[in-house]
């Protein structure tokens, strides 16, 4: 019994500490394919990193996109694999006829939601603040604050993932 439950100790083990080297592995990934968007504007938000490919339209700090707040948006969401990586979900209709996929009824509208509610994920929570209306970003960040051990939909376990992002509005609550 000892030996067992030695055995299933150094088991968990390998698997934690596993764990820990993938992410490790896509912390790094992420790092180099950030550098290689130089151009943008880089910001990095509690272990989440969000690269701006066009501002928003902003003239006040205080009317950009804080928790509480809601935001409307479109966006791409990829599997990361040093940039954008297999798509396994869109709003946008550009993006789905860009890629073969057909977008039915409320899959094409626009997504809202409160920032910091836990409607998203964590990685979405901490990459939104500070956004404007009008803003095209990629959010990008590793399987910690994506779906984590679990396989959702396309996306495989232990996914980082790269959402792209058109802020269409944004309401201050």
């Amino acid at each position: 019994m000892v030996l067992l439950a030695g055995l299933l100790f150094t088991l968990l083990s390998c698997t934690k500490e596993d764990r820990k080297l993938t992410l490790i592995q896509q912390e790094e990934a992420i790092d180099q394919f950030v550098q290689s968007l130089a151009k943008d504007t880089v910001l990095y938000q509690k272990g989440v990193v969000r690269a701006v490919l066009e501002p928003g339209i902003s003239v006040d700090p205080a009317d950009t996109l804080a928790a509480g707040d809601t935001i409307y948006f479109y966006y791409a969401g990829y599997i990361f694999s040093r940039g954008k990586g297999e798509l396994f979900h869109t709003n946008s209709l550009a993006v789905a006829e860009a890629n073969n996929r057909t977008l039915t009824g409320d899959e094409a509208a626009v997504h809202s939601g409160v920032v910091g509610e836990g409607k998203f994920l964590k990685g979405l929570d901490y990459g939104f603040p500070g956004m404007a209306p009008g803003e095209h970003s990629y959010v990008i960040f590793n399987a910690d604050y994506g779906y984590g051990n679990t396989k959702v939909g396309l996306v495989p376990p232990m996914s980082p993932l790269l959402f792209e992002i058109w802020v269409d509005r944004i309401v201050k609550n």
